[in-house]
């Protein structure tokens, strides 16, 4: 890893802001708890993932509470909640006061959870590379692997998405922790339950979410290019740079559109050229109602894969660096040997195959249903429900 002299300056800075935070940041044990719950998705960068479904929710379940967001620049609580800058002073306040905390990443190294708070951990999708204690020693931070074990020791509850996930949060978090605290909730993940929703109900988000994006034939066969980031893709002061292995010279086969969603982690990086002319959704607030919307994905080695599973519909995988990304980061299974659908190495390969996607699907049929048994089996639509009883009851 290359530490330019910029980068290493953007990291004391980022530091330093920190070491003030922590400095006006008050947790005390004993402290009279409110009655509010602080949400948080990816370090306040989006309102979304399953802590977005769970406060929709939760409003309903328990209207006796107050909710709070956390927000970054550009960012706004949804309606029903108040929004708290990352790292103000009243959003310090909250997190050492809140009764209840949901987050889908991890809060600040200096997070200490007091006396009383409840912790609900989502995280952010099923893993497939390898996480914090299962990847290789030396390509990962002391600082990062230090502040991943206070956070999973502070975790009241991790939901799980499946059996498969559950076996590897268990040796990347060492969750629950070893004494016996902590509790694993294995019910689906809340963020994929309108995947399950009626015929009817998704048809009407499929047609509404198309119209906005200006697609006009209900022909038109919509395909979706999510990829993931890249640790090793880094600009001199260490921003995370865009991925985009589909060049804007690419030609789409006839009767299909493609619409560009970039990765949360590279938002800074991200600009109106990203998407290289295609329908550029990365500021689309809900990617589950994208999934509805398209007809196709194309990711990479993104977690997008097990949840648009749920769909049933084709999926493409771009994947010209395989053999480094699994140098760089490993795997818990052997993807290629599993992956339900075709491994493209080029972006003519990706072509090809969305020239024949009828047959293609017919190809994967066998494999993609046992990818949804090993993944997809308690994506009822019902995990919210199943969270909110286990965690925060009735009123």
């Amino acid at each position: 890893m290359t530490y330019t002299p910029a980068r290493i300056i953007g990291a004391l800075r980022r530091r330093k802001n920190d070491l003030i935070r922590s400095a006006l940041y008050r947790p005390v044990d004993g402290v009279q708890l409110r009655n509010v719950v602080l949400f948080e998705a990816f370090d306040g960068k989006v309102i979304g993932d399953s802590p977005l479904d769970i406060f929709n929710a939760l409003k309903i379940a328990r209207p006796d509470l107050e909710f709070f967001w956390t927000v970054k620049p550009g960012v706004q609580a949804p309606q029903g909640s108040t929004g708290l800058k990352y790292g103000s002073r009243e959003w310090l306040k909250v997190l050492a006061t809140a009764k209840y905390l949901v987050n889908n990443s991890a809060f600040p190294w200096y997070f200490k959870k007091v006396a009383g708070q409840i912790y609900l951990q989502t995280w952010h999708g099923t893993p497939l590379k390898r996480l914090v204690l299962d990847i290789e020693a030396g390509k990962v931070s002391a600082q990062y692997l230090s502040t991943m074990r206070k956070e999973a020791a502070a975790w009241d509850y991790l939901i799980s998405p499946s059996a498969y996930a559950t076996k590897c949060f268990a040796s990347s978090f060492g969750f629950p922790i070893k004494n016996g605290s902590g509790q694993t909730l294995e019910v689906g993940y809340p963020r994929n339950d309108r995947l399950s929703a009626s015929a009817d109900e998704r048809a009407a988000i499929r047609n509404r979410v198309r119209k906005q994006l200006g697609v006009k034939s209900a022909q038109t066969q919509l395909v979706l290019y999510a990829p993931t980031w890249r640790d090793t893709n880094r600009n001199a002061i260490g921003t995370l740079q865009t991925v985009n292995h589909i060049d804007a010279a690419t030609k789409m086969p006839k009767g299909f559109q493609l619409m560009y969603r970039g990765h949360s982690m590279t938002l800074d990086a991200h600009n109106s050229k990203t998407a290289n002319g295609a329908i550029d959704v990365t500021d689309y607030p809900d990617i589950t109602e994208l999934y509805l919307a398209a007809d196709v994905l194309i990711t990479d080695y993104s977690s997008v894969m097990f949840d648009f599973a749920i769909t049933g519909k084709p999926m493409i995988f771009l994947t010209p660096d395989i053999d480094k990304y699994v140098a760089d980061r490993g795997f818990y299974f052997d993807f290629v040997a599993e992956a339900p659908g075709p491994i493209c190495h080029t972006t003519a390969d990706v072509i090809a195959a969305l020239e024949n996607i009828n047959e293609v699907a017919k190809q994967y049929g066998m494999v993609y249903k046992a990818w949804q048994q090993k993944f997809n089996s308690l994506e009822d639509g019902k995990a919210t429900a199943r969270v909110i009883a286990a965690v925060f009851g009735a009123k």
